[in-house]
């Protein structure tokens, strides 16, 4: 990178004439505006770890995004967010779902024009540490977090500059890599999917649905492990936890990590939010990590006389999710207490149905969950490669071999 020259970032737009520019003020949009279908307006929720995440929409009318226009993006397109998470920076797939997106108001759109710069290039630039650093460089924390004259100060950004071809080839080495992790999330989510629709039959078609509470088939929060200063750990948080998976933790040492008592959990073991169920925060643990320890604020469910998939199914109800709404204590941050989760009702149908479901359900869950684990290892791979080919110290032809020994 030391044979770059680096440029104002601004030099790199598009000759559009809203090129670079904010978001609509609140009041231009409001709740008010929303409607149940037309064009999605992209939120800091849709950039969640500068992957585009083309899902989980509000919408406006076409009309109401024809007031906004220099809010709308295109394909390529590269979204800061100006307030809040600072350093959240994605792209506009270069195939999305939508023909349309207008950006909400904590962002900023840039353009830029690809006869010289190429988005995919400047995207994996603002992922990587200094990428970074140029944007929080530039962050108030009065109030708010935010980047202060946030149009002014990413249009000031200092960027490196390489010959097209060289931002091309850098592209696409890291590209391929995402993209394998794409295919990968893809089956994975297919698979979430069919588990589910597998379960919703066997409560469909079963003979014999006996009504019991969890604690009959289940243990809740069942061993756990205080910090000893000593040795590593790799400890899930809470809000590391989404909706079927959760976030691979770093390996840490215990003198590091957070000093309250960690919940253990095994192979087959499902962890569930215990603060504000409704956001759903669930998993089937299926890694077999000796250091793998869950934070407090996760219930740990130990299947006792039903098989790990079908317990995961059972608690991803609408009626159970619904019972940890109901019975969750607290204003601020409702939470649910563990003999609350051992009184949850589940429907149970009889062992040699739920054997069946098992011995099916649970082997496309092992075969998914080695595509996960795949993309951990080329997610590392990713962010390896990252700062050597942004610093100069990995040349693309050298990259393109690794990438291809792993993709």
């Amino acid at each position: 990178m030391s044979e770059w020259k680096f440029v104002a970032y601004e030099s790199l737009a598009s000759t559009d004439r809203s090129a670079f520019s904010m978001g609509p003020f609140g009041s231009k949009i409001t709740k008010d505006n929303y409607v149940p279908s037309g064009v999605p307006v992209i939120r800091g929720v849709n950039l969640s770890r500068g992957r585009f995440l083309d899902d989980d929409y509000v919408f406006i009318t076409h009309e109401k995004a024809d007031d906004v226009l220099p809010a709308n993006v295109e394909p390529g397109d590269l979204i800061f967010t100006h307030r809040g998470t600072i350093g959240q920076v994605s792209m506009v797939p270069r195939h999305p779902r939508f023909d349309r997106y207008v950006i909400g108001s904590s962002q900023v759109k840039t353009r830029l024009d690809e006869k010289k710069a190429l988005p995919e290039f400047y995207y994996y630039w603002f992922q990587s540490g200094e990428g970074q650093r140029s944007i929080l460089a530039h962050t108030s924390t009065v109030g708010v977090p935010g980047i202060s004259t946030p149009l002014t100060s990413i249009r000031n950004l200092q960027v490196p500059y390489p010959p097209l071809t060289e931002q091309q080839g850098i592209a696409a080495s890291l590209g391929a890599l995402d993209e394998k992790i794409a295919v990968n999330e893809r089956i994975a989510a297919k698979t979430d999917a069919l588990a589910s629709s597998m379960f919703e039959a066997l409560l469909a078609s079963s003979e014999e649905i006996n009504q019991v509470l969890l604690a009959e088939v289940a243990d809740v929060n069942k061993s756990s492990v205080k910090p000893s200063g000593e040795g590593t750990l790799r400890y899930v948080d809470i809000s590391s936890v989404e909706i079927g998976s959760y976030n691979w933790p770093e390996q840490t040492s215990w003198a590091d990590a957070p000093g309250r008592a960690r919940r253990k959990a095994a192979v087959g073991d499902t962890i569930w939010s215990t603060v504000r169920p409704n956001r759903r925060s669930h998993a089937l643990v299926l890694d077999d990590d000796p250091d793998l320890v869950f934070s407090t604020g996760l219930a740990v469910l130990t299947p006792r006389s039903v098989g790990p998939a079908f317990l995961y199914e059972a608690t991803r109800t609408a009626a159970f999710q619904a019972y940890l709404e109901s019975v969750a204590e607290g204003s601020a941050y409702p939470a649910v207490r563990a003999d609350r989760f051992k009184a949850a009702p589940l429907e149970l149908p009889s062992p040699e149905e739920r054997h069946r479901f098992e011995g099916r359900v649970m082997a496309i869950r092992l075969r998914a969950h080695q595509s996960n684990v795949e993309s951990r290892t080329l997610a590392t791979l990713r962010d390896t490669l990252l700062p050597q080919l942004m610093s100069g110290r990995l040349r693309v032809r050298d990259a393109e071999k690794i990438v291809e020994d792993h993709a």
